[in-house]
């Protein structure tokens, strides 16, 4: 089966021919599909760069009445879109956001070392092995509902995994204060740089996201102002804390409790902070830069009041670590790749929404509540193991990966 695969990969159609009739899929499951609400963020996005101003926080969208909830420069940032046509917005979403990951397969790789001028071990068929991923990835659960809700997840992280690959302390820097002057989540990258002691990158990511915050200070004082100490510290905004789409440790818990918790959140945040940043230590200490920041983006996303299933698209970098990194002949690593794959495979989260209503309490079935852990519960294991084979010895081999020649 690998040696079959292998050929696939190093085929000059077959990789871009299964792209290709996986775009066409996509656009058949978009045109066809039952829900109403397709692209229900971009139309967010689109509407906060047209209500830049005094009402950027007041209005919602319809149907589902969804507030603005970005900081200030995001609204900037998407007012190019309001210029467009909402079919031309809409498609040209889509094109980009298979670009954006794309690009953060080979960002990936190249941080691995599998790709790029510097790669310690090159992978023997790049481009297939990035077109072949790029269509398999599209149907992983986060991937899929952030092409579907139309959400900047994937520019984001491909922001992020740029900054991360660049020599260049001023652009790893710069990425960090763009990227959360956007949404704040990925200031948490900011952690990754002063692991490493690169202080120089860390000052730029608070020079960028400072500069993000005075210039829209200057555009929309009120609001701004608004945002940054009040609109912050309401996690419910963005929706009920409770709901099983929100798959941080904060809603894994209220869903267990049966109501919003607070003080086991803030053990159980900081626990895996400490854990997390053991792991990110170890990893960068160990040499496996991309274990390391998948640690720190690990820990963003389990700590944040609000995790949104499509947030987890940091899942695929660590496949990706999984099959390609230094530890992929582990067999807990394997177990690891299997068990995540399955999760965002079987669309076990679209399905427990589905079982869900608007307005529901937080109590729910017990196995709904349990089964709806799935990913923070994953990702403490993943933690766990991050550290566990960065504190070990490993032999490193040039076939390390799944789909090398």
């Amino acid at each position: 089966m690998l040696t079959a695969l292998r050929r696939f990969v190093g085929s000059g159609w077959g990789p871009w021919a299964l792209l290709g009739v996986v775009a066409v899929v996509h656009v058949v499951v978009t045109l066809v599909g039952s829900d109403p609400f397709a692209m229900v963020d971009l139309d967010v996005y689109v509407q906060g760069g047209q209500h830049l101003g005094p009402s950027l926080y007041e209005f919602v969208t319809q149907p589902l009445e969804l507030p603005f909830t970005y900081p200030p420069f995001s609204a900037l940032v998407f007012v190019p879109l309001g210029w467009l046509p909402w079919v031309v917005a809409r498609v040209l979403w889509q094109l980009a956001s298979v670009a954006a990951l794309a690009l953060v397969i080979l960002f990936t790789l190249q941080l691995l070392g599998r790709a790029g001028r510097h790669a310690t071990r090159p992978l023997p068929h790049l481009t297939g092995t990035v077109v072949t991923a790029t269509a398999v990835s599209m149907w992983l659960e986060p991937v899929r509902t952030t092409f579907n809700y139309g959400q900047i997840n994937l520019f984001l992280a491909a922001i992020l995994l740029g900054g991360a690959v660049s020599a260049r302390d001023w652009w790893a820097g710069a990425s960090v204060g763009l990227a959360a002057g956007i949404k704040l989540v990925p200031a948490i990258t900011g952690l990754y740089y002063l692991l490493q002691r690169r202080w120089t990158a860390a000052v730029w990511a608070v020079a960028v996201f400072v500069a993000t915050v005075v210039l829209m200070v200057a555009i929309i004082p009120r609001e701004t102002w608004r945002y940054f100490t009040t609109l912050i510290f309401d996690p419910g905004r963005t929706g009920p804390v409770w709901s099983v789409i929100n798959q941080s440790l904060r809603g894994a818990l209220a869903r267990l409790a049966g109501h919003d918790v607070s003080t086991s959140w803030l053990v159980a945040a900081v626990l895996s902070v400490a854990l997390g940043v053991w792991a990110a230590v170890a990893a960068s200490r160990a040499g496996d830069r991309t274990a390391s920041l998948l640690a720190v983006q690990f820990v963003g996303l389990l700590v944040s009041p609000i995790s949104w299933s499509h947030h987890w698209v940091w899942v695929l970098p660590l496949l990706l670590w999984c099959l390609f990194g230094p530890h992929a002949r582990r067999p807990a690593v394997r177990v690891l790749a299997i068990a995540w794959i399955v999760a965002v495979c079987s669309y076990l989260v679209s399905f427990l929404i589905a079982l869900q209503w608007k307005g529901e309490p937080a109590t729910r079935p017990g196995w709904q509540s349990w089964l709806g852990i799935v990913y923070p519960l994953l990702g403490i294991l993943s933690l766990a193991l991050l550290l566990a084979v960065s504190r070990t010895r490993v032999t490193r081999h040039p076939t390390a990966g799944v789909l090398p020649g």
